[in-house]
């Protein structure tokens, strides 16, 4: 009788169980009496001159089931993809108009392909583990005519031993503002418009091919669909630059979110040896989304020392799209540190295509409250005996997250390379997370390559040490944290190191 009880509440329970699925009450009371009369009847019974058995029963209502998931499923991505087409569109109201009439003609180029290029989503391999369901939320309006003062602005990002200066304020050069007294010799820094005809086509195809080209995704055929003008920053031939030359990106809108769009070109001529900081910040608790792209482009034996700063606030956004081409005997360091926004993204690339070329890529990121921080990078070996080294910190506390996907390519026919890619993380809360992706994608047999992925909490050993010695466990704590990510910033100058330090000691 036990036995009844049991299979026959199976039964009963199904009408709350998948009261969704649109049961006819009649039916199943009807149904309930034909189970009870020939239970004892073997695993079948009729009901309405059919034969059901309790695997056909279990199949039918999988099947349902499924059914049901299945139309939520579809009611929830077409609420999504209504929501993304009103982002889309928000940004199109604000897009600005070009006089240039090639700039005119590429943005023309990359719309036609913006509208054939899905939104991101978590069916794309590379925003899989990003969600962006508060980015597509956004909204963006024009910018008021009300400005802040240009010099109030301004006076709390610029460091005292970084006099090489070129500030952008919403995506707009500030020729005012800037200097490059000392350089006017040394380096050419100027628009796109100030170019003839066949130097700007040369300079558009150099752009337009890998993280920050046509064939980058969507948000940098976006950049290129948007563009208000494009920078280039040239180091001269056999020029050595010892003071870092000091990119400042400043958003300040407050009132309604900001679309930014800014794309620049970094050359290194042959031989030279320079310094960038390429610094994004925000003015207060502005609200807006800064679409970046930046290419870098090194000649035969050029040098450059590149940093990545973003520390804008919380309200805001960021994603930046970097592509980097070395030829023979170039090296590029690059140092990349973000600790602001509700959701940044640096999708890195670099092409190594000359013998001897070298990269090395020191990263840092700090996560808090409910932040996104996410780091995608490729480098592709494409010559014999060059050389690849990677090493990213990921600080993750409260419900923050933080994505780590690093790939390294060595292609037919590159012998003699060497790469290495290690990740080591942080986390700091049970609520915090951390995925981490290295991959290596090897078609050589000559080569030396290792990587590797580190998740930990606080060593209690290490703590107890503090301890031993008379420190509190909460400044063994802060110790141990701020020790853990000090590493990255302090490669960075003092003045822009102690801001960062500050902000950090805040996070911590």
């Amino acid at each position: 009788m036990k036995n009844f009880f049991m299979r026959y509440n199976e039964i009963t329970g199904l009408k709350d169980k998948y009261k969704n699925l649109n049961f006819p009450s009649y039916t199943l009371l009807k149904f309930k009496m034909a189970f009870i009369n020939n239970l004892y009847f073997g695993s079948s019974f009729h009901f309405k001159n059919k034969i059901f058995s309790k695997k056909y029963f279990k199949s039918s209502n999988q099947k349902k089931c499924k059914l049901y998931k299945n139309r939520m499923k579809e009611t929830i991505e077409s609420k999504n993809s209504e929501e993304r087409k009103q982002w889309f569109e928000s940004i199109l109201s604000v897009r600005e108009k070009t006089e240039d009439r090639v700039i005119e003609n590429w943005k023309k180029t990359a719309f036609n392909v913006l509208q054939n290029t899905p939104f991101p989503s978590k069916n794309d391999e590379s925003w899989k583990l990003t969600d962006l369901s508060n980015f597509f939320k956004m909204r963006f309006q024009k910018k008021s005519e009300k400005t802040l003062s240009e010099s109030k602005i301004i006076e709390e990002y610029l460091v005292p031993e970084l006099k090489n200066r070129i500030i952008f304020i919403d995506g707009h050069y500030q020729k005012q503002l800037s200097n490059l007294d000392n350089l006017e010799n040394k380096i050419n820094f100027l628009s796109l418009d100030k170019l003839n005809g066949n130097k700007k086509i040369e300079i558009f195809e150099s752009m337009l091919k890998g993280e920050s080209g046509m064939d980058g995704g969507f948000f940098s055929i976006l950049n290129i669909a948007c563009l208000n003008d494009i920078f280039l920053l040239e180091a001269k031939k056999d020029i050595v630059l010892d003071e870092p030359i000091h990119l400042i990106f400043i958003g300040t809108n407050e009132e309604v979110a900001n679309y930014v769009n800014s794309r620049i070109l970094i050359i290194g001529g042959e031989k030279s040896s320079f310094k960038i900081i390429q610094h994004h910040s925000s003015y207060n608790q502005s609200k807006y989304f800064e679409n970046s792209a930046t290419n870098i482009l090194l000649k035969e034996e050029a040098k450059l020392d590149f940093s990545y700063v973003n520390e804008i606030s919380e309200k805001s956004c960021h994603i930046s799209s970097i592509h980097a081409d070395l030829n023979k005997n170039s090296k590029l360091n690059v140092l990349t540190t973000v600790f602001g926004g509700f959701m940044s993204r640096i999708s890195l690339g670099v092409d190594l295509n000359g013998v001897g070329a070298y990269i090395e890529i020191n990263g840092a990121s700090i996560t808090d409250n409910k932040n996104i921080n996410d780091f995608h990078s490729r480098i592709s070996h494409n010559y014999p005996e060059c050389k690849s080294s990677q090493n990213q910190k990921n600080l993750v506390s409260g419900k923050g997250r933080s994505v780590f996907a690093g790939k390294i390519q060595v292609q037919h026919g590159s012998t003699c390379t060497e790469a290495d890619q290690l990740c080591k993380t942080l986390l700091l809360s049970p609520e915090s997370r951390i995925d981490s992706l290295p991959i290596l994608e090897i078609n050589n047999e000559d080569v030396k390559c290792t990587h590797g992925a580190t998740v930990s909490d606080l060593d209690q050993n290490q703590v107890f040490y503090f301890q031993s010695r008379g420190v509190s466990i909460e400044s063994a704590k802060f110790l141990l944290t701020l020790g853990f990510i000090q590493e990255i910033i302090d490669r960075l100058p003092p003045g822009l190191r102690q801001r960062l330090s500050d902000n950090v000691v805040k996070i911590i």
